[in-house]
């Protein structure tokens, strides 16, 4: 009966339902009717329920998932959240992260590390994959001389740690919604306190009275006879403030980046987006609301993007030197043949499409580049995108008007006409992303 109940009530929220297995078939006695605030062994309503690095979900991110009739102890609950140490079965397969720094020193084989002074454990960041970068909230720490199991070691382009079974030191939150105070049997159960089978008999003043056993048939009969506790819905989501919203659309806007970051490190180094990406970069690291970890990890990468950008001007240096000695270069001698022309077009240059530019995180333009050392031009704006796209790999000629937008921080070409200057001869290239 206590596990149909626990069915009905998860299916009246909307909550996920796992088939148990033989082992935990014996059903749970019901909730306590006022849970304590503090201090007690909760079980876990429903599966896949996140725990997470801090009590919000704006704010924290994931680092683990428990399971429906998981066992976790709650130091105390806050505004909707509950505040649950690391330790026991639950956990068994959820991993910390140390950093790989001198706090540390590896064994000889890599199973272990020693905490030389007190170091900080780091949550894992579910949202990213468990990237070390974005993986900062601290959610515990291991005083000297602690040992740790090592997992392995994650590396990121910042940072390296250390993968390491979770200690029972750190501490995360829990949706209030999604636990409730365990049975005093399941709390048995669970630490294997119970007593055994054949026991002998409790005794009270000298005198010897029969242990009653606490079978499911008999626990099933005492959640019979007592009143059902009425189901409520969770409370609605809090409304979010403008502040709550405009941090959400922050880090959405640096996960996009970090995704086109991957995609620009992919690409050939001499013509790479790296000037635009880079701009964007510097939007969000100059942002005074910006949060402080993304202002921090936007201006890493706007440093990265400038060395890349020198390497880059270089490599498009020496392309010009060497495409000037090359005069049967078919497309130079078209490019050379509209620069003499140049007063009918705006600009000159091969049709590509922009990794940075999409259409998906940021507007969809076309990037016009130098056909001799591969540097971005302009960029276009759409005009007819199914006929463009045929013209991609193509050098053409663009008239129209060009302005410099502030907002993107680039030129754009509004275009009138467009030019085919010489005819591809190659397969044609697929727009990019699409």
């Amino acid at each position: 009966m206590a596990t149909i109940r626990t069915i009905v009530a998860a299916l009246c929220l909307g909550l996920p339902i796992a088939v148990s297995s033989a082992q935990d078939a014996a059903p749970a006695a019901p909730a306590a009717e006022a849970p304590a605030t503090k201090g007690y062994t909760g079980a876990v309503t429903a599966d896949n329920v996140f725990i997470r690095s801090g009590p919000s979900v704006q704010g924290s991110y994931p680092f683990g998932r428990l399971m429906l009739g998981n066992l976790v102890q709650v130091d105390e609950e806050s505004f909707g959240w509950a505040k649950v140490r690391t330790s026991g079965p639950a956990f068994g397969g959820i991993h910390g992260y140390v950093l790989a720094n001198e706090s540390v020193t590896l064994s000889p084989d890599g199973s272990t590390l020693t905490v030389v002074k007190a170091t900080e454990i780091r949550a894992p960041n579910l949202d990213a994959d468990g990237n070390p970068d974005s993986s900062f909230k601290v959610i515990g720490s291991v005083p000297a001389n602690a040992t740790l199991k090592v997992l392995g070691q994650v590396n990121g382009d910042r940072e390296k740690v250390h993968k390491v079974v979770m200690p029972d030191s750190a501490v995360g939150w829990i949706n209030i919604n999604y636990i409730r105070r365990a049975s005093p049997s399941e709390v048995a159960a669970g630490s294997g306190t119970a007593s055994p089978a054949g026991a002998a008999p409790a005794t009270t003043g000298g005198s010897t009275a029969p242990a009653e056993k606490a079978t499911p048939a008999a626990e099933e009969k005492k959640a019979a006879e007592k009143p059902a506790p009425k189901e409520s819905a969770p409370p609605p989501p809090p409304v979010k403030t403008e502040a709550q919203l405009a941090s959400e659309k922050r880090r959405a806007d640096f996960k996009d980046l970090e995704a086109i970051w991957e995609k620009v490190k992919a690409e050939p180094q001499e013509s790479a987006e790296i000037a635009a990406l880079k701009s964007r970069y510097q939007a969000l690291a100059a942002d005074p609301a910006a949060e402080s970890d993304i202002k921090a990890m936007a201006g890493t990468r706007v440093k990265q993007l400038q060395i890349q950008g020198e390497i880059q001007k270089g490599i498009q240096d020496a392309r010009r030197a060497q495409s000037a000695t090359n005069k049967d270069d078919e497309k130079l001698t078209a490019l050379r043949i509209a620069m003499e022309g140049r007063a009918d077009y705006t600009a000159v240059g091969v049709l590509n499409a922009s990794t940075v530019y999409d259409g998906k995180r940021l507007p969809l333009l076309f990037r016009l580049t130098d056909p001799a050392s591969g540097q971005t031009v302009a960029y276009v704006a759409v005009k007819d995108a199914n006929t463009m796209s045929t013209m991609l790999g193509t050098l053409v000629g663009i008239r129209g008007s060009q302005r410099f937008d502030e907002a993107l921080k680039v030129n754009i070409i509004d275009p009138g006409t467009i030019d085919l200057l010489t005819i591809r001869k190659e397969a044609q290239v697929s727009p990019a992303n699409k």
